[in-house]
Formats: C-alpha cells, sequence, structure tokens
C-alpha cells in the first residue's frame, strides 16, 4: 500500500510547468556539462568550475572573478529556480512549504546575484538541497535522484562555498567539489527527465517505489 495514499500523485493540472522544468533542467545540465568540458569559452566559467579551478590551482583563474557578474551564473539560477517551481506543483501535496522555500531562495538568490554581483549563489545550492530532502519523502521522483541532489548539495554548499571561504584554496575541497558538480549533473538530467513524463502525462509514482509500497 502507497506510504501516503492519496497524497503523493502530481497534479495533472500542472503538466505544461511539468514539461517548461523538465526543458529546464535538462538545459541546465547542457551548461553545466559545458562548464566542465570547457569547450565554448563564453559559457566555461560557471561559479562552480572557477570554485573547482581555485582549489585545484589550475590555470590563472583570480579569486576575484568570482565578483564579476556572469551571464552563466545568472541563467543557471534562473533556469534553476523554474526547475524548482515545477517541482513545487509536483511536490504540492507531499510538503508545501519547502519546496516553495526552496523556489523562493533561487529567484531571491538570482536577483540578489545581479544587485550585488557576488552574492546569492548559495541560496541555490541550499535550495537544491531542500527540494531534494522532500523529494526522498515522495514516491514521485526515485530515491536516486533524491540523494544525489542531496549529497550534492551538501557537497557543494559546505565544502565549495563555505569552505572555500574559510580554508582557501584546497586540493581535497576541490576533489569534493568535483563529486558534487557530477552528481548535481546527474540531479539534473534524473528530475529533467522525470518532470517530462509528468508533462507527458506518464504515471505520476515512481515506478519501482510504487511497487515498494
Amino acid at each position: 500500500m502507497n506510504r501516503l495514499a492519496g497524497t503523493e500523485t502530481a497534479d495533472p493540472r500542472w503538466n505544461w510547468l511539468y514539461r517548461i522544468g523538465g526543458a529546464a533542467a535538462l538545459t541546465v545540465l547542457v551548461l553545466f556539462l559545458v562548464g566542465v568540458l570547457g569547450f565554448i569559452t563564453p559559457f566555461q566559467d560557471n561559479w562552480l568550475v572557477v570554485l573547482f579551478k581555485l582549489n585545484a590551482e589550475l590555470g590563472d583563474v583570480q579569486e576575484d572573478s568570482l565578483s564579476v557578474l556572469n551571464f552563466v551564473d545568472v541563467a543557471i539560477m534562473a533556469l534553476t529556480g523554474t526547475v524548482f517551481l515545477a517541482l513545487c506543483a509536483a511536490l504540492w501535496r507531499t510538503n508545501k512549504l519547502w519546496p516553495a522555500v526552496a523556489a523562493s531562495l533561487a529567484f531571491l538568490g538570482t536577483a540578489l546575484l545581479i544587485i550585488t554581483h557576488t552574492a546569492g549563489r548559495s541560496g541555490l545550492l541550499l535550495g537544491g538541497l531542500i527540494v531534494s530532502a522532500v523529494m526522498l519523502r515522495s514516491h514521485i521522483f526515485s530515491r536516486a535522484s533524491a540523494c544525489a541532489g542531496i549529497v550534492a548539495g551538501a557537497l557543494l554548499l559546505f565544502a565549495g562555498d563555505i569552505g572555500t571561504a574559510l580554508f582557501g584554496s584546497s586540493s581535497i575541497i576541490a576533489v569534493v567539489i568535483g563529486i558534487g558538480y557530477l552528481l548535481w549533473m546527474g540531479w539534473f538530467f534524473l528530475v529533467g527527465q522525470r518532470l517530462l513524463q509528468l508533462g507527458g502525462g506518464k504515471p505520476s509514482e515512481y515506478p519501482s517505489q510504487a511497487s515498494d509500497s
């Protein structure tokens, strides 16, 4: 029997938003992939790549580059906020508060980044951590996607943003950021794929988790 029978199905009225959120998640995945491969120069240095390079002491990246407004960072944050909105709709019957908090953090962080050129990015990582924790309680998304989001958010927030600020450059922090980056890419792929499935009218319970209920 479903762990929370009747409360964990995605509302089909939001199919259009699921499709938009799924497309946004896959677009962020492409931007992250471009960032890690570095084959399109204007899009290669999102702030997580910069943090990795600073800690790994690669190239001539300077710490003050994090204080320059980067269009890619703004795009990633706005697109991720859109993903969080779609997750709000999908997870509404599981938890009404925390997915909305996650979306608010993303959009407020985007505005703060545009205004200050420096602050706001951590709100996106915290939002991803929060919404992934809610996903773990739902049958709509796989446990793999929820766990990937939780681990990625924790690694990137505490080791990447906070760790770099407190301890300076460290090869260990660089490795942790790299792992978190790859996990977050996996999260965007899994979430994007699932939101597109929901938007296409596929079953609103994740099959393997529904069978475990």
